[in-house]
């Protein structure tokens, strides 16, 4: 058994999908790599009003004032494209991609219980991704793809399917002409002979040669033909006729050429016209990311990082440097590969991108990882909402920079307070790991950054301060503590720390930094 994925209009579907409200508008697709461009492709509004392909572009234009005009696109076409092979590979492995538009899958070992629902989700799947698909089922590649260009949704024709059951049955070598399949919700179940006496003969694409041989004869539907003894259509028709028929009766099955999965998560796209706004851009982003997600569960990775570059129209100059696009890196605070939460993350951050030229294109590249699951200990939870918990970031990270948000360590190189921010962890962490010192004693609440101070000093020991914060007569004092390090490098440092308690009441950490007083912080 095979099924074949179809997308008509592929062309026009793979360049309007990136636009938003589109549909159901007269449009037509030129192909201005011809000598003289054009009309390729239309949709069905513009077929409505007269316009079909062949037409000049002025043509068209003349028949129907109101036409929208798109170009086709080798980047969108891969775009979609490798959109479809995902849907497709969701179903089984062996993918075959046939030609633009269509994939062939073989359902060996698939087991055929639910078959239907299955190629519900791809083609809901497809729709979601902005591209209008359809499936056919049959017992040979060409077959199911006959059956897809007549199916609206998902059709099943000829034998091999199972009703309710999860067995694999083997195909017969031979197919029996009047065979029945199993039901079908949206397009229906129907037998090979019912299917190709409907079949107008046009539509199973016989050679030019052919088609008028039987035309004269008075054969117009592939049934109507498929119904001629064998051994008599290649008497009088030959090979080709023969082929013909085998094909139509599902006696030849081709071998498929199947496809790897490639990983690639880049999605990439030139604008036909520069863009000055921000809303076109997020729809194409969501479109990218829908897609790119797609392909990172079918790979089992989620998303660390997100690398978005604007492609700009004008050249501009920075400091004498020509800057040919706007780039954006965002680190995923909590990697996963739902496409909502990334969007948001994405928006939030090109909320606050400022550019002074217009778009001309746009790329967008995921750095993927596989997912990390961790146990969480008996008494360990997990944040109720990380993804909310990542936008959060994000508005943050905006606001003061990538670099300034996370979670603060300390360095290993003996400075106080000298820490490093590191990525926040999506699980709360245990207040007390086992093992871990707990920590007693008064608490040192540091300012951020330290105050500037004045102090007198008795015997090289403070005995009096003032700052912004509090000041007066020291009564106590612990110290000094030296510390330094990096002495060995330029930023090398020297300091002599003080603890002491105002007679006013009030415990401070003192430092004198080379000739520089300053207070860290108060004891709670």
């Amino acid at each position: 058994m095979y099924a074949v994925v179809d997308i008509p209009r592929f062309a026009l579907q793979a360049v309007t999908r990136m636009e938003e409200g589109l549909v159901g508008k007269p449009i037509v697709l030129v192909d201005a790599s011809l000598a003289k461009p054009s009309v390729i492709d239309c949709s069905v509004a513009a077929e409505r009003l007269g316009v079909f392909s062949g037409l000049s572009l002025s043509q068209a234009v003349a028949r129907c004032p109101e036409i929208i005009v798109r170009y086709r696109s080798e980047k969108a076409e891969e775009s979609a494209g490798r959109a479809l092979f995902d849907c497709a590979y969701s179903l089984s492995p062996q993918v075959e991609e046939t030609y633009l538009g269509v994939c062939t899958i073989g359902l060996d070992g698939v087991n055929r219980s639910g078959l239907d629902e299955r190629c519900e989700e791809i083609v809901s799947a497809l729709q979601g991704l902005g591209l209008k698909g359809r499936v056919g089922i049959s017992t040979t590649p060409d077959l199911a793809l006959l059956v897809a260009r007549e199916s609206k949704r998902v059709m099943a024709v000829g034998e091999g399917l199972s009703q309710g059951r999860g067995d694999c049955p083997q195909r017969s070598n031979k197919m029996e002409f009047g065979a029945s399949v199993c039901g079908q919700p949206h397009g229906g179940s129907r037998s090979l002979k019912a299917f190709l006496d409907s079949l107008s003969l046009v539509a199973a694409e016989p050679s030019e040669n052919l088609h008028s041989i039987l035309a004269q004869w008075g054969i117009h539907s592939a049934g109507a033909f498929v119904g001629l003894p064998r051994e008599e259509v290649g008497k009088r028709m030959g090979k080709e006729g023969l082929d013909f028929w085998d094909r139509l009766s599902g006696r030849d099955e081709r071998p498929l050429s199947v496809s790897d999965f490639s990983e690639y998560y880049r999605e990439s796209l030139d604008f036909e016209y520069e863009i000055y706004v921000l809303e076109p851009i997020l729809f194409i982003i969501r479109r990218f990311l829908d897609s790119l997600c797609l392909r990172l569960r079918r790979a089992a990775l989620v998303a660390e990082s997100l690398d978005l570059e604007l492609r700009l129209a004008d050249i501009q100059l920075d400091d004498g440097e020509r800057v040919e696009s706007a780039r954006l890196s965002l680190k995923i605070p909590d990697p996963n590969c739902d496409a909502d939460a990334l969007f948001s993350l994405l928006s939030i951050r090109l909320e606050n991108l400022d550019t002074d030229s217009a778009i001309a294109g746009i790329s967008l590249e995921i750095d993927p990882v596989e997912r990390s699951e961790n146990q969480l200990g008996l008494f360990e939870t997990s944040l109720k909402d990380p993804h909310r918990f990542s936008q959060t970031l994000a508005q943050l990270a905006g606001i003061v920079g990538p670099d300034n948000v996370g979670r603060p360590v300390v360095k290993a190189d003996g400075r106080p307070d000298g820490f490093k921010l590191e990525r926040l962890p999506s699980r709360v962490p245990p207040v007390n790991s086992v093992g871990a010192p707990i920590s007693r004693g008064m608490a040192l609440r540091r300012f951020r950054p330290p105050l500037d101070a004045d102090v007198r000093t008795r015997d090289r020991r403070p005995v009096w301060f003032r700052c912004s914060r509090a000041g007066g007569t020291i009564g106590a004092c612990k110290g000094p503590w030296a510390h330094s390090g990096q002495w060995w490098e330029e930023g090398g440092w020297n300091r002599l720390e003080w603890d002491v308690e105002l007679k006013t009441g009030g415990v401070y950490r003192l430092v004198k930094e080379r000739s520089q007083w300053m207070v860290e912080g108060m004891y709670d």
